[in-house]
């Protein structure tokens, strides 16, 4: 595919140069002369010839979707680009690389890359369940990014602890690997789609019926990635969002409110891609008073930064402000449901305290709710 068919494909010709795009776009807030828009209409005239550094700004991140009268895919249009220029250059990936190196590192077919050492002894899992708790790339996170926090372990164990209590003991597979988003989203889709077909064959080859997991662009590319490379994978996916939102809602789940006042970051893949929304605040309400930033929802800020690409001063920044907007709800907790956003809303915490003239505490939504757990986890069941 060359640019004209990225272009023609991802109907970049329906842009009609509006500028709603620039407005919602949080790479256009960072870097003077970029915007969604101006792709395409350098592109359409002719001229392209996308700077990598601009081409690595966009966070994938959907706002522009949400907002566009047309449905241009900017997001994919993008990403196709980004295919393209890999021919020549590589993505500024942030942390030395280590992170991005992940994928294709845990891609090998004779790797069993996961380690369960993490798992407490109050955890309880069962290798012949049907329910997979997809654990993702936190445990890689807990070594890389140790400095930026040192309890993101707390994210699996939380998960395993609610379903657990929901009478769920979940199957964690060493053979599990990373889930290929990111390498997607750099436009590496060779390396995506070994990840896939690895992945697949190791939830297929175990009965899995249903994979649960806490991090929603897992969750992505399970449901909606995966079946581009498969086909129908036969798999229901579900975030521990909705499977908390479902299990407070019919009682499988009894919680002690606090009377801390919480304010809710929704990550790009959980709302704009997946329109899962109420889901988080429903269990949010359950535990404590929640209020509302003013962009929240399908409209939510981006948290300034994706796929540890171009993870600069100026993504801390918008993270700066996020935390700001944060602060100024009143709110003591800012609550999140993505491990990344988790981290990168800490990490200008940590480092650009001095900018803040209040701080509040950053919460996994997981690690928040169990707790909150009242009993002891109900007698457990094979899923």
């Amino acid at each position: 595919m060359d640019r004209d068919d990225i272009f023609r494909k991802f109907h970049a010709e329906a842009c009609i140069g509006c500028g709603r795009c620039t407005y919602a776009c949080v790479a256009a807030q960072r870097y003077d002369g970029f915007s969604p828009r101006t792709v395409a209409e350098r592109g359409l005239s002719g001229r392209g010839g996308e700077k990598v550094t601009q081409l690595w700004s966009c966070t994938s991140c959907g706002a522009c979707t949400q907002v566009c009268n047309v449905g241009v895919d900017f997001p994919q249009l993008i990403r196709g680009l980004r295919s393209l220029a890999r021919r020549d250059e590589v993505p500024m990936a942030a942390h030395h690389g280590v992170l991005t190196a992940v994928g294709r590192l845990t891609s090998s077919p004779t790797l069993r890359p996961r380690s369960a050492n993490w798992v407490t002894p109050d955890l309880q899992t069962d290798p012949h369940s049907h329910t997979m708790l997809f654990v993702g790339c936190v445990p890689y996170f807990d070594v890389a990014l140790r400095y930026i926090r040192d309890d993101l372990l707390d994210i699996p164990r939380a998960a395993v602890r609610l379903l657990n209590a929901m009478g769920v003991r979940p199957r964690l597979d060493p053979s599990e690997r990373c889930c290929g988003h990111d390498a997607y989203w750099a436009g590496d889709d060779a390396l995506f789609e070994r990840l896939a077909r690895e992945n697949w064959q190791t939830a297929r080859d175990a009965g899995v019926e249903e994979i649960v997991t806490f991090c929603p662009e897992c969750a992505s590319v399970w449901r909606d990635l995966y079946p581009q490379v498969i086909g129908d994978t036969g798999i229901r996916v579900r975030t521990m969002a909705e499977v908390l939102a479902e299990a407070i809602a019919v009682g499988k789940l009894e919680l002690v409110a606090g009377e801390d006042v919480v304010t809710y970051h929704d990550p790009c893949r959980l709302s704009k891609g997946a329109g899962i929304v109420d889901q988080p605040r429903k269990v949010l309400r359950s535990l404590s008073e929640l209020r509302e930033m003013p962009r929240s929802g399908l409209l939510s800020a981006c948290c300034g930064t994706s796929g540890w690409v171009d993870c600069d001063h100026t993504a801390k920044r918008v993270q700066v402000e996020r935390l700001q907007e944060a602060a100024a709800t009143g709110s003591e907790v800012l609550v999140t449901a993505c491990p990344k956003c988790l981290v990168h809303l800490s990490c200008a915490d940590r480092h650009h305290a001095s900018e803040l003239s209040s701080r509040v505490r950053i919460e996994d939504i997981c690690v928040l709710t169990a707790r909150r757990l009242h009993r002891e986890p109900v007698s457990s069941t094979k899923e």
